[in-house]
């Protein structure tokens, strides 16, 4: 089984998460832990945040995923509609995880 760690500018993230769409997303990514025998997770070629791509109706969970540590950071949770004008520099300012949101 997986662990699950947080960027802390996901917090950020949930709070702009509509209410109803909440307990979805929040079921998802329990279900990571038991990753990779998941459905709705694509594997993202040249994506400048993340490696892999979760799927939670309307909304995009953005995660890498250490092997060896058997851990997955979750990196953004984003609208699917704004997916695509993520910023590169997002990226850099990526560096701190943790265990909580």
């Amino acid at each position: 089984m997986f662990e699950i760690f947080y960027a802390k500018s996901v917090s950020k993230d949930v709070r702009q998460i509509d209410k109803t769409a909440a307990p979805a997303i929040k079921e998802r990514i329990e279900g990571l832990k038991s990753f990779p025998d998941i459905s709705n997770i694509k594997k993202l070629s040249a994506h400048p945040l993340a490696d892999f791509r979760l799927r939670a109706g309307e909304y995009r969970i953005l995660f890498d995923v250490d092997w060896q540590e058997k851990k997955i950071f979750i990196l953004k949770i984003i609208y699917k509609n704004n997916l695509t004008f993520l910023s590169i520099r997002y990226c850099l300012a990526l560096s701190v995880y943790s265990s909580e949101i």
